[in-house]
């Protein structure tokens, strides 16, 4: 270990400590309980089920199966949270540090991050619960292999100075993914083999030993590809450090600088609102889903003719943007009045932002219209309603809107909330209590057609009604800026 490797992980540790964070632990200890009680919960309950059914396979075969299945929502993961240093900084480059000890010392950072074991730990307590205790920690070794494949992969792709270091990197993880399939599946099918006759059960150890070679064989591949990966990423120049060569910088935006334009740079770069539409936009999602999937709905329950959370998988993203309106521009509010832009004209292209969010999580439903049964006219209603009568209502807050911190972490942060906003924020429970008393007193063609038409209504009348919140605006321009000030 060279000096300059031990100097690095001395300036590493430094940092760790400066940067920790007893509430993170506290949060860490609260889902990790939440997890394993709802876990403990189920196999409570199916564990009598499970002893007094006869299976077509053991369970011990699906261990390399489901250490593979968490790689596509570890990657997910990893791009919309994982922010980990990639480059040298200033003061490290005029140093006389290796690309070799700066490679070792991302692998080590990477391999100790916590998001790097989340889930690795949680589908082994899973297999230790269900299976067993020495299976559950080869899962774990398995996954982890998985899901640092992964993460080195992100380093390299964020450390790539161009499509021709991205494009191998895109090649490679199709065939690693490929093969991290077709591995399981073939032992699948050499137990098939194992026996002359399927209904006789495998000799003794068969099964047992299939799995912990399939699985040595795959750690084996994850194992080759994080060593091609490290040293791609030893390998890789981000800056043109080569003599007498000029150095090209781009800048990368989208089109002529707009307000419409605007909008959607600050969802693209801002953690904070990617992530909170993000979250909200998955989780209504597969709610939405889930509504229209099972039998025994909710829906059923509460005697209504429509998905009791299509108005929340359309609309809600949407509203979590805003309620904050201005807040956003409460960063350089200075800059922003000495432009040619008037607030009407800020707020109108907000709310057309807005409504082409509902529009886009319209279309991510289309799936549960043309095989889950969801009726095309209870989303194209929902659509219309949530533009113009859910939505729309929230422009006001633009009256009582704070600064918020547009690169601050979106979990568990209530910066740029206040009190008025928070009582404001009720409206909501209006157009819900319109929506859902419509579907449950009219049949559904009536439902439908009230419903579209009191969002169309309120999406004609909505340059009205900005008009007049931009007015109210304005008569508190001076106040509303100098409590932007302050903050």
């Amino acid at each position: 270990m060279s000096l300059a490797f031990q100097e690095l992980i001395r300036l590493w540790w430094t940092q760790k400590r400066r940067a920790f964070h007893w509430k993170d632990v506290f949060l860490g200890i609260y889902f990790a309980g939440l997890f394993i009680f709802v876990v403990c919960s189920v196999y409570f309950v199916l564990r009598d089920e499970l002893a007094s059914k006869k299976l077509p396979f053991d369970l011990i075969a699906l261990v390399p199966l489901m250490s593979v299945s968490i790689i596509p929502g570890d990657l997910l993961l990893k791009l919309f949270w994982r922010r980990s240093p990639v480059e040298m900084d200033d003061y490290l480059r005029s140093r006389p540090v290796s690309a070799r000890d700066w490679a070792s010392l991302v692998l080590l950072d990477t391999s100790v991050g916590f998001m790097q074991w989340m889930l690795p730990f949680c589908i082994s307590f899973v297999v230790a619960l269900f299976v067993g205790v020495g299976w559950g920690f080869l899962t774990l070794i398995l996954a982890f292999s998985c899901t640092l494949v992964n993460a080195m992969l992100q380093n390299c792709w964020r450390r790539a100075p161009g499509n021709e270091y991205t494009l191998p990197l895109a090649f490679g993880y199709l065939v690693w993914i490929a093969l991290l399939n077709v591995v399981p599946l073939f032992f699948f099918f050499a137990i098939g083999l194992a026996e002359d006759d399927p209904s006789q059960p495998l000799r003794p150890g068969v099964l047992e030993w299939g799995t912990i070679i399939t699985s040595l064989l795959l750690m084996l591949a994850n194992g080759s590809v994080c060593f091609v990966l490290h040293r791609y990423f030893a390998r890789m120049k981000n800056h043109n450090e080569e003599l007498h060569s000029p150095v090209a910088t781009t800048a990368r935006s989208l089109g002529d600088v707009s307000l419409w334009s605007i909008e959607w740079v600050q969802l693209l770069r801002s953690k904070r609102l990617r992530v909170s539409f993000i979250a909200m936009a998955i989780l209504f999602l597969l709610n939405s889903y889930m509504q229209q999937m099972t039998s025994d709905t909710m829906q059923q329950d509460l005697g209504l003719s429509v998905n009791p959370m299509l108005l929340f998988g359309v609309g809600f993203p949407s509203l979590i943007l805003a309620q904050w309106v201005l807040g956003i521009e409460a960063n350089f509010f200075s800059g922003v009045w000495t432009k040619p832009w008037p607030v009407e004209g800020i707020l109108r292209r907000k709310y057309l932002f807005f409504c082409a969010l509902c529009v886009l999580m319209a279309i991510l439903l289309i799936p549960a219209v043309l095989w889950m049964h969801l009726s095309p006219w209870a989303l194209i209603a929902t659509l219309f309603f949530a533009c113009g009568f859910f939505v729309l209502p929230f422009m006001a807050t633009c009256l009582y809107s704070s600064r918020m911190d547009l690169f601050a972490s979106a979990f568990f942060n209530y910066q740029g909330g206040n009190k008025q906003l928070n009582v404001f924020s009720f409206i909501m429970f209006v157009p819900m209590i319109i929506y859902y008393a419509v579907y449950y007193f009219l049949p559904p063609l009536w439902a439908h057609l009230l419903i579209a038409t009191l969002g169309l209504l309120g999406f004609a009348l909505h340059g009205v009604y900005i008009h007049w919140i931009s007015n109210l605006w304005n008569k508190r321009r001076y106040e509303i800026m100098e409590r932007w000030q302050g903050e």
